[in-house]
């Protein structure tokens, strides 16, 4: 089992993800929901390391697979 992970766009994710967020909660709710969420600042890093600590890409991706 030697697959290489392929890491999608950024653009991409957050361009989906909006998608996703104006689908089910409609045009009002996902403008305040984004609103919110990213006018945030967030330490990406510190985030990282609460979330996964030491795991490397592989294990997070095992993991989500389950």
């Amino acid at each position: 089992m030697n697959q290489k992970l392929i890491v999608p766009e950024m653009a991409l994710v957050r361009s989906e993800s909006v998608r996703a967020i104006i689908n089910s909660l409609g045009i009002a709710k996902a403008a305040f929901f984004c609103r919110e969420t990213m006018s945030q600042s967030v330490d990406y890093l510190e985030l990282k390391e609460k979330m996964f600590g030491e795991k490397s890409a592989r294990e997070i991706y095992e993991e989500v697979k389950k």
